[in-house]
């Protein structure tokens, strides 16, 4: 592993998702903004913009010797600071492990938890997250932290018993739980960020599987809230760089909502060509025979429904909030961007692999089996 000095100025920020899309986004907006920028996303934002020398990354990973951990070394050694990322081994499923992280780097300032997805229609395996979520706010407590911030999800409805897909109810029930933490220790701030749909989800083979889903299961009017996972990245390192207007706030993370129409529209003025799609046949066979499939069709409509209906008092208040920490992408811009090689940021983040989309593979996508 790498290790890391700190000085009583410097901030260090314990990341534990750190090898997912979001934890590498963030970490790369806070320590290598330019490598974080694009032409339709400038590093000019509404919060002042901290020298990236005073920040220090404590990233967590199950393994420091996989590639993806190795990957946050590369490019920090590509941006001169190494010295600013630590590689930190633990389990969430084992405290043991995760406590020796906190005991062994006192005075860590903000912790970042994006909890692994676990799958669609895994509700065994997504119970585990009220668990690691409760686990982590608590260690957090105990050890001082200043600030938790905690990636969550846009809420299906006002209650928890909305939702259909497990993890979503799970990551409510860690929302309410850091709430209640809050009262109860006020020294503990705490922010919470509910992204949207990632751009990235729709590139690639399985990018084209779930565009052909959407479209083919959504309403014509139903909308998506999307966000690019690069811009949520710089939205929390700017709560980080500016954070006492944000504590214990809500924040959804979307550029805006868009049916599938607009999104395919979008796509075709970015790169002069038709979104790709897979057969037919394809997102017939999913809204047929997958559970999970059909679960997040089914969520789409409800969430569009309650925000249509208001339901959702709050959710233009949390989008704007979001907006007021910096500037964020259409999809257009976004992909105008990734089609003219300017996209910048995560190269990682905006491969789908040809394997895998949301921990499903072709084969289980195909016979049902989430």
């Amino acid at each position: 592993m790498s290790s890391t000095t700190t000085t009583p100025e410097t901030k260090t920020v314990l990341v534990i998702g750190a090898t997912g899309k979001q934890g590498r986004a963030f970490i790369r907006s806070l320590l290598f903004p330019s490598a974080a920028s694009t032409p339709s996303s400038p590093t000019t934002t509404t919060f002042p913009r901290s020298q990236a020398e005073n920040w220090r990354i404590l990233a967590l990973t199950r393994d420091a010797s996989a590639p993806p951990a190795q990957a946050l070394l590369e490019e920090a050694k590509q941006h001169n600071a190494t010295s600013k990322i630590t590689l930190v081994e633990a389990c969430l499923n084992t405290p043991s492990t995760l406590r020796t992280v906190f005991e062994s780097h006192p005075n860590i300032y903000s912790v970042f938890v994006v909890l692994a997805y676990p799958g669609l229609g895994t509700p065994s395996t997504a119970q585990k997250e009220k668990a690691q979520g409760t686990l982590i706010a608590d260690l957090a407590v105990e050890f001082g932290v200043n600030i938790l911030v905690y990636s969550s999800a846009i809420p299906i409805g006002p209650d928890p018993s909305h939702g259909i897909d497990e993890s979503r109810k799970q990551k409510r029930e860690v929302e309410y739980y850091i709430e209640d933490l809050g009262k109860k220790n006020p020294g503990l701030k705490w922010i919470v960020i509910r992204p949207g749909f990632f751009y990235e989800n729709l590139e690639g083979m399985f990018g084209a599987i779930g565009a052909t889903m959407y479209r083919d299961g959504l309403k014509k009017e139903t909308t998506l809230p999307m966000v690019a996972s690069g811009d949520l990245g710089r939205v929390v390192a700017g709560l980080l760089q500016n954070p006492e207007p944000y504590f214990n706030q809500f924040l959804c993370v979307t550029s805006g909502p868009m049916t599938m129409r607009e999104v395919l529209e979008a796509h075709k003025r970015a790169t002069g060509k038709p979104m790709p799609a897979a057969p037919g046949f394809v997102g017939w066979i999913l809204l047929k025979i997958n559970k999970g499939a059909q679960d997040l069709v089914k969520e789409a409509e409800i969430n569009h429904a309650n925000r249509m209906s208001g339901k959702l008092p709050t959710f233009e208040e949390e989008v704007e909030r979001a907006k007021s920490v910096c500037e964020l992408q259409t999809y257009e811009q976004w992909k105008r961007a990734l089609a003219s090689g300017e996209g910048g940021g995560d190269e990682m983040s905006r491969r789908v692999s040809t394997s895998s989309w949301n921990n499903l593979s072709l084969m289980k996508l195909l016979t049902g089996r989430s």
